[in-house]
């Protein structure tokens, strides 16, 4: 399985060099996709595919307490 966004994100209809915005909803980033954080998500019942810009940003987007305890 190939983690070069360059090749795979064409497979999935998608320009890897296509501007959008985080996903994060107070986040302002745009950035390429292929420099994005991809993670798969649950949208409108539908599963599909959500760019964040960093990893950061995503895990800002996780709920504390679906997260275990060291």
């Amino acid at each position: 399985m190939t983690t070069n966004a360059l090749q795979y994100l064409p497979h999935m209809g998608l320009d890897p060099l296509q501007v959008v915005g985080c996903a994060t909803p107070t986040c302002r980033n745009s950035f390429a996709l292929a420099s994005g954080f991809a993670i798969e998500a649950i949208v409108d019942d539908e599963v599909s595919i959500v760019f964040f810009c960093s990893a950061g940003c995503y895990l800002n987007e996780v709920p504390l307490n679906c997260c275990a305890r060291a």
